[in-house]
Formats: C-alpha cells, sequence, structure tokens
C-alpha cells in the first residue's frame, strides 16, 4: 500500500507519496509542487499529457509521485497509475490517497522512467567497479517500454522518436540467455508498426579490463601543495568521469614557475566531449589520456595562489559543452546509495537487459 498527500497549490495538483525520501523542509501547502521534487541525480521521470510523473530511484515503492498541471488532460490515464478509486480521489479533490494498483501500464511506465535515468545519470565508475551502460541498448528497451504507454505520453511522436534512437545490433550480439530475443522482436515488431527502418551499427569491442591503467605523473620539481574533493554530478554529462572517483590537483614548482596540475579519472568508455576545472582563478583545459584513463591538464598559476586561504583552493570540475559555470561540488548524502544501487540492477533479474548485460 502506498499513501499519499495530495495538494493543490497555484492551479497544479501536487500527488506525493509519504513514504518516500524528501528534502528536509517541513511540508506546507504553499510550497510550490517542485519544491518535494527528489534531487535531479535521482529523480526517474516520464512527461506524461498534463502531468510529470517521477519516481526516486532509491525508493522501491511502484508508483510515482505527479505534479498534474493539467487535470482534465491526466484525468484519461490516471486510474492507469494509480488506480480508478485513487484517481477519482485525486480527481474529487480529496487530500489523502492510498493504493496497491497494479497494472502493465504502471509497470511499462516505471520501467521506462528508469531507463531514461539510466541514461542520464548511471553511475559509470573504475573505482566502484560499475561498467558503462550501451546506450544503444538502453534506447532499444525505452523505445519498446514507450510503445506501451504511448496514449499517456505528452508527444504525438513519442514512439517514433524512440525508435529513430534504438540500435538493435548490441541486443543481437548477447548471450541469449539473458533474454534478448524477446527485445529484438518486439523492437522490430513495433517499427515495422510504425514504419521506421530501424538502425544497427557493427559492433565495437567492449573494454574487459577496467583496472586504471598505472599513469606516471608529470615531470615536476618542488610539489608545493594538493588537495582534491568529488565531482559534482549535475555539473558532467553523464559517462564523463568516474562516479565514484574524486578529482585531485596539485601545484608544483618548475624552472619557469608555479604549476598547477589537475587529474580527474574517466568513466568506463567515457563521451569525447570537453573537461574544465578552476581553482584558485586558474581555468585549466582538460583532455583524456587514453594510456592512464584520466582527464589530466595544467596551467600556469600566479604567485599568489601560494598565499590563497584553503577556501578559495577549493577544485571545481564541470564540462563547458554541458553546464556553463561551475558550483559547488559537496558530497551529496545519497552518491554512495546510487552507486550501490546501481551495483545490485547488474545482477537483478528484475533490471533492463543493459543493465544485466554490462
Amino acid at each position: 500500500m502506498t499513501q499519499f498527500t495530495v495538494r493543490r497549490v497555484r492551479g497544479r495538483t501536487a500527488v506525493e507519496s509519504r513514504q518516500r525520501p524528501r528534502p528536509r523542509i517541513e511540508l506546507d501547502n504553499a510550497l510550490p509542487p517542485d519544491a518535494m521534487k527528489p534531487d535531479p541525480e535521482c529523480a526517474a521521470l516520464v512527461e506524461a499529457r498534463g502531468a510529470l510523473l517521477y519516481w526516486h530511484v532509491l525508493d522501491r515503492h511502484a508508483h510515482p509521485d505527479a505534479e498534474i498541471y493539467d487535470i482534465d488532460l491526466a484525468a484519461d490515464w490516471l486510474w492507469e497509475i494509480y488506480g480508478p478509486d485513487a484517481a477519482s480521489a485525486i480527481l474529487n479533490g480529496d487530500n489523502t490517497i492510498a493504493t496497491e494498483w497494479d497494472s502493465s501500464v504502471l509497470d511499462a511506465a516505471r520501467r521506462l522512467a528508469h531507463l531514461r535515468w539510466a541514461e542520464a545519470w548511471w553511475p559509470s565508475s573504475h573505482a566502484a567497479a560499475i561498467p558503462a551502460l550501451n546506450t544503444g541498448l538502453l534506447r532499444a528497451e525505452a523505445a519498446w517500454r514507450t510503445a506501451a504507454v504511448e496514449h499517456l505520453l505528452d508527444d504525438d511522436e513519442a514512439v517514433e522518436r524512440a525508435l529513430a534512437d534504438a540500435d538493435l545490433t548490441a541486443a543481437e550480439a548477447l548471450d541469449p540467455d539473458l533474454g534478448a530475443a524477446a527485445l529484438t522482436a518486439a523492437v522490430e515488431a513495433i517499427a515495422e508498426d510504425y514504419g521506421v527502418e530501424l538502425r544497427r551499427e557493427p559492433v565495437e569491442p567492449r573494454r574487459e579490463d577496467w583496472a586504471l591503467a598505472a599513469g606516471g605523473s608529470p615531470t615536476v620539481d618542488f610539489a608545493l601543495a594538493s588537495g582534491g574533493g568529488p565531482v559534482a554530478w549535475e555539473r558532467v554529462p553523464q559517462g564523463l568521469v568516474d562516479a565514484a572517483a574524486g578529482a585531485t590537483w596539485t601545484l608544483t614548482q618548475r624552472e619557469g614557475g608555479l604549476v598547477v596540475h589537475v587529474t580527474v579519472p574517466a568513466a568506463p568508455e567515457p563521451r569525447d566531449l570537453r573537461l574544465a576545472a578552476a581553482i584558485g582563478g586558474v581555468e585549466i583545459p582538460l583532455q583524456l589520456d587514453p594510456a592512464t584513463g584520466n582527464f589530466t591538464g595544467e596551467a600556469e598559476a600566479p604567485q599568489a595562489f601560494l598565499i590563497l586561504p584553503a577556501s578559495q583552493r577549493e577544485l571545481w570540475v564541470h564540462s563547458p559543452d554541458f553546464v556553463r559555470e561551475p558550483v559547488n561540488a559537496e558530497e551529496a548524502p545519497h552518491r554512495a546509495a546510487i552507486i550501490e544501487y546501481a551495483r545490485e540492477r547488474l545482477t537483478d533479474p528484475d533490471a533492463s537487459l543493459a543493465e544485466r548485460a554490462a
């Protein structure tokens, strides 16, 4: 049984689980519905007609929270997610609901949300032994789930768009015992129904050895200071940096002056995107070094760097193609839980094919 509080604020209706992890704020009917949403890296979303459905990935309840902005549109399908009685209660203005409803649409919607979360936030990591997921396989599965909930999505061409991104090459190369044949048959049938030609690409060899290669450190004369810290997940695209490892910096004295060197461990099978770091007013572009599995870079530092207080020697890492300004990379308390959750998904028989095949 999942219990929900229903709030109506500023023309929107918020359906919020009482059991789900929440931000540390007091529940107040004056708060906008989005004030109670989970952090972005914890949120699995489906954009439905008239509402946004979202699950907290660390919560095992099947039913999502919802932010309903057009109650008339949402009325057509709410019962498929919450059940007829709970949906009626929402529409009739009740302040609380409870449901044990189960349906194929609810299951498909939750799986679709999880697949989209995995594509955006999966914490691939050498340090935590979390492999990267095959993007083509994720998108093929997402196309399958999209077709199952097409009638409630806020996009008339959602299935065609999903099929355009799908790639069955990886599925066709998998061990048949993983159940890839069912996915392949389903996606091919959907593509035929919608008149979409599926994309197929050559199978690329997958990296089997995730151990970080032992890389040499840059030639220096004297190491004067060093430090490090976590990388804010929301400031880099998924699949770029190691989700469990932190960035480090070293200030050295060379013949030409002071140099600050930054190292950021890359994720397994990292994307080819730009990365940058900033510390003490020094901007450092970072490049992937395939030999070490790290993003590295260095830049000259002013002599004043030596007298900067510790608060001004914080290292910021971000992708210029993803965000414009770096932000505080304080370690979020749920990061370890998300990494552990991802590790469990690798052997969970109910997990997606992409997770079980990784």
